[in-house]
Order: C-alpha cells, then structure tokens, then sequence
C-alpha cells in the first residue's frame, strides 16, 4: 500500500458556479486543515469583497490575467504571482481581459 496520494485533476469531481469552475485538490487524510483549490474563471466572472476570519489564503495564479481588490487596492496579477491574504483582510476577485483566468488556492486556518 502507498504511503502517498496521487491523483489526476481531469478525474477529481469539478463544481460549475456561473463563470467559475473549481476543484478540491485536497482529499480526506491529506493536511488536515489545509484546503487546496483549483479555480478557472471565465471572462466577465467576478466574486464579490469578502473576508475570511478564520483562515489565510494564499493564491497563485498559472494562466490568464485578474485583478485582485485588497484591502481597498487594486492589484492586478498574471501567471507565476502569487498573493497572500491574511485573515481579516477584505478581498475580491475578478478577471481581466478576454481569457481565463486560472489559479490555486491554499487556505489554512489561523492559529
């Protein structure tokens, strides 16, 4: 038996929300606490300001182009930048330009 995971994308379950699909990269066992995400949003696709209070996020982005609204600024980012938010900061997100926008998350709780 193997003592590690692996696991194709293409066959992990995807969830359709409007412009935004993504995959839960992270399975039972693997980091407890640790969630691990894999988000394509389409052009026009937008998530409204939130803020997560528990957990740090980190995002990092391998395709297409976004704008990332931080704490009242206004980032723009491109494949191979990476972002981390720390918990109580209030974020958006929303794509820039005409392709996707693809990236990963990683969310930790906060200790």
């Amino acid at each position: 038996m193997p003592r590690y995971t692996y696991r194709r994308l293409t066959k992990l379950p995807t969830t359709a929300e409007g412009l935004r699909r993504h995959t839960v990269l992270n399975l039972p066992g693997m980091l407890a606490g640790l969630s691990f995400e894999h988000i394509i949003m389409q052009p026009g696709a937008a998530l409204p300001i939130s803020v997560e209070d528990a957990t740090g996020i980190l995002i990092f982005t391998l395709a297409g182009r976004g704008v990332m609204l931080l704490d009242g600024d206004r980032i723009e980012v491109a494949a191979n930048d990476l972002v981390h938010i720390p918990a109580g900061v209030p974020y958006g997100l929303q794509t820039l330009g005409g392709t996707d926008w693809t990236y990963v998350v990683l969310q930790a709780p906060v200790e």
